[in-house]
């Protein structure tokens, strides 16, 4: 986890920094998720990091995005493991799970179940066709496996590796550590 310094409470996600639930009514039929934020992107939205300004727009500007148990184990893992480490408080770490569960609630994340044992083949397989060249960690793998297996197009990650090896395989990609740069209209 990169960042300028211990995450406080005040670099916690704010209600307000992903779009807004849609208003109860009228249903619109769900759209299929085609972006995929890894779970350094995600944290990044909840935990302010070097690069969470980048991370909550991308995930932002996504329609939704899929939450699959990957990303369920490893974001709550590293809540607690910042809180293992002094960086947080109690109070912030049942912030942090309050925001995701207030995320999920509201359908800003969508959960979004796997079938493990085809994600395991799929990233078995990848391992073995890319990881020589790539130097891919199985995590990495994985969370590509997932996307693929989603259906997703893209991939938001601030993983060199992961990146490289959504690019191999054709997946667009958005590294949340280059800013992209927005065209200015004269």
């Amino acid at each position: 986890m990169a960042g300028p310094g211990p995450p406080s409470a005040q670099g916690l996600r704010q209600p307000g920094d992903l779009a807004p639930p849609k208003p109860a009514g009228r249903r619109r039929p769900r759209r299929p998720v085609t972006t995929y934020a890894d779970s350094s992107a995600l944290l990044a939205v909840y935990v302010t990091e070097a690069f969470s300004t980048e991370a909550r727009r991308q995930v932002a500007a996504a329609a939704q995005v899929p939450f699959t148990p990957l990303h369920d184990l490893e974001l709550r893992n590293a809540f607690q493991a910042l809180r293992g480490r002094g960086l947080i408080t109690r109070g912030d770490l049942r912030a942090l799970t309050g925001h995701l569960e207030a995320d999920l609630h509201a359908n800003r994340l969508r959960w979004t179940p796997l079938d493990l044992a085809a994600v395991f083949a799929d990233a078995r397989d990848l391992a073995e066709t890319h990881t020589a060249r790539l130097l891919c960690r199985s995590l990495d793998v994985l969370h590509v496996a997932a996307a693929r297996m989603i259906g997703c197009k893209r991939l938001i990650s601030g993983d060199d590796r992961q990146l490289r090896l959504a690019r191999a395989l054709r997946l667009a990609t958005v590294d949340i550590k280059k800013p992209r740069r927005r065209r200015r209209i004269a």
